[in-house]
């Protein structure tokens, strides 16, 4: 009998003093402050800084005026972020009692490293244009490029490329919007359009669709 009470009692002393140091642990505090930057000498708010706790979902931003809450536990680390600044970070004491805590944040600037800069020797492209009309061009060069720009090379270019994504947005936009003029109604067909049958005859009589013979034949 005499066991049986002793194990009572130590079964009441351990669930209270689990749900003491629960308590203990589990204490919210309501986290402000401001968030700040050191500008000329002088103290400048910073808005629109993005506030979070580690490891949890908890997080807010600063206002206009630098000025943020938010609810954090005792040894919960919270950290400060905003680009163009170095992030800041700041720990809740873990033996802190009180349901408040203030505290304001320096933030510092960071370093930022920027895309390549090309810097030309002309100010604008009117004397770009100038400079490079005036280059005294390589008459083999020339030929290549003349070459390269012939009718019959453009030609045959266009009909060996594929189409751009433009082209082909294009085309199934306007197949698109041809299947829904139609929509429930037959399709009308061209062999019976006037107009469609001028442009053959037209097409027809100016040789289109002769072979055309390829260069060297």
């Amino acid at each position: 009998m005499r066991t049986v009470i002793i194990s009572i009692v130590l079964l009441f002393t351990t669930h209270a003093l689990i749900a003491q140091t629960n308590n203990r642990s589990y204490n919210p505090i309501q986290f402000s402050g401001r968030v700040v930057i050191e500008k000329d000498g002088s103290i400048e708010p910073l808005p629109y800084t993005n506030i979070g706790v580690k490891n949890t979902p908890r997080g807010t931003s600063s206002s206009i005026d630098g000025f943020f809450s938010l609810v954090v536990l005792p040894g919960e680390t919270v950290f400060f972020s905003r680009l163009g600044f170095a992030i800041e970070e700041y720990q809740i004491p873990s033996d802190h009692s009180e349901n408040t805590h203030s505290k304001i944040i320096v933030m510092k600037q960071d370093t930022l490293l920027l895309p390549d800069i090309f810097i030309y020797p002309w100010p604008n492209r009117d004397f770009f244009k100038i400079e490079f009309l005036a280059l005294e061009v390589d008459e083999e060069l020339e030929e290549i490029a003349q070459e390269n720009l012939s009718p019959e090379k453009l030609a045959r270019l266009r009909q060996a490329l594929p189409s751009d994504g433009r082209e082909v947005s294009g085309i199934e936009l306007r197949q698109l919007s041809q299947a829904y003029y139609y929509e429930g109604q037959g399709k009308p067909q061209n062999i019976f359009n006037p107009l469609s049958w001028k442009k053959f005859i037209d097409a027809l009589k100016k040789g289109d669709f002769k072979k055309k013979k390829e260069p060297g034949e």
